[in-house]
């Protein structure tokens, strides 16, 4: 998606109007809308954030583990949210909460391609809010 701001492309309607989950699918098992598709660290994608947010995108990611000083400031600034949930049971949050997968960009790029899913009664929680309160900070101080 840098690619396209760079340009001057501006940010695809996928990710101005959805969440970001930051995560990756596991080969999908028959009879199943998914395999494995667990919450990878969101920590490497924190340097796009503030940019993403100022683009119009964004506002809303999940993934799993804590985010730098820099997603929180993006977060209030652009009143933004950063959701948490459980990489662990990544397989059984595919069979129990994810209802559809589709492929919608980046096809060429694998795992690493845009996809959609549906998804219902995905537990999450909110790490980091609109008004720069960070959930890891003030648990552990």
């Amino acid at each position: 998606m840098l690619d396209r701001l760079e340009k001057g492309e501006g940010l695809p309607d996928y990710a101005k109007k959805h969440i970001i989950y930051y995560a990756g699918p596991a080969k999908t098992p028959e009879g199943y809308a998914s395999g494995s598709f667990g919450p990878t660290t969101a920590g490497r994608m924190d340097a796009y954030v503030d940019r993403f947010m100022q683009e119009g995108g964004s506002y809303i990611s999940l993934a799993k583990g804590n985010r730098s000083k820099d997603v929180t400031r993006a977060c209030k600034k652009y009143g933004g949210f950063y959701l948490g949930s459980i990489g662990g049971p990544a397989a059984i949050l595919a069979k129990n909460c994810i209802k559809k997968v589709e492929v919608l960009d980046n096809e060429e790029d694998g795992m690493e391609a845009v996809w959609k899913i549906e998804v219902e009664n995905f537990p999450a929680f909110i790490v980091v809010d609109d008004k720069g309160e960070d959930f890891f900070q003030e648990w552990l101080g």
